[in-house]
């Protein structure tokens, strides 16, 4: 029975419906429940003015009115140096991100496509 009152403590309840966010320090691990990275099917890749940004999502649908949908989202918004370097690690989940004019390409998660 203790065992599984333990087992029970080391399972983190998770609400999609929450924004998220987990962060280290360069030199540590960054630990987030794994069940917010299995889902991950898809990697999205964003073209804008400024710069390329790509995160993961589960699913992505058409809006109607020009915009798509993506569901259970997670971001590297990792901190970088002025070199390029991490200086502190961050990754955040929204359980929904619309883009709008936003051109896009979808490719398969790297775990999705072995």
């Amino acid at each position: 029975m203790c065992s599984e009152e333990n087992q029970a403590e080391d399972q983190e309840v998770v609400d999609f419906s929450k924004q998220a966010q987990w962060e280290a320090e360069a030199d540590e691990d960054l630990k987030l429940p794994e069940v917010y990275i299995t889902q991950l099917k898809f990697e999205i890749v964003t073209f804008t003015m400024k710069k390329e940004f790509t995160f993961r999502c589960s699913g992505y649908e058409w809006i109607e009115g020009a915009a798509w949908r993506f569901k259970n989202v997670i971001i590297d918004t990792s901190k970088l140096n002025p070199v390029g370097e991490v200086e502190l690690k961050r990754i955040s989940y929204h359980p929904e991100l619309s883009l709008v004019n936003v051109p896009f390409m979808v490719l398969p998660a790297a775990e999705e496509a072995e």
